[in-house]
């Protein structure tokens, strides 16, 4: 029987409402797994950018109130009885999940699939790009 022992959620912020399915899937996997939960997002801004090294509070603000969106979202979904980690990256977002994933250990990502856009057609979807970089198991959900 596949067993996982830590499953990272990435949460586009962007998509708040739309993450229920995503939250509920991972928590009832972690429930029948006995898993431990990573939640994270990936601020695709300029954080390092010269004009922002001189303003450390914005960027430490920036980067806790990305944190407290993120822990708000998922504590809508979220039993009173389970506990997660919350991290949030700065960098693009399908290369952040990658390096999440490394840095929590997760030997499962599970990853929000949205019906395609023009954008994801020009841009290429974080999904697919997660799902062919990943070095541990990835779920797609579908919304």
């Amino acid at each position: 029987m596949l067993t996982y022992k830590k499953i990272l959620v990435p949460i586009d912020l962007h998509e708040g409402a739309d993450c229920a399915t995503l939250i509920d899937t991972a928590v009832s996997l972690a429930r029948f797994c006995g898993a431990a939960l990573a939640f994270m997002n990936a601020v695709d801004i300029d954080l390092d950018s010269p004009m922002l090294q001189s303003y450390d509070s914005v960027r430490n603000d920036f980067v806790k109130s990305a944190r407290g969106l993120l822990r708000d979202v998922v504590d809508r979904h979220m039993p009173d009885d389970m506990s997660a980690e919350f991290l949030v990256l700065n960098g693009r977002s399908y290369s952040k999940v990658l390096e999440a994933a490394r840095e929590v250990e997760a030997d499962l990502i599970i990853v929000m699939a949205h019906k395609p856009g023009m954008k994801e057609f020009l841009l290429g979807m974080t999904a697919a790009r997660v799902v062919r970089h990943a070095e541990c198991s990835v779920l797609v959900v579908r919304d």
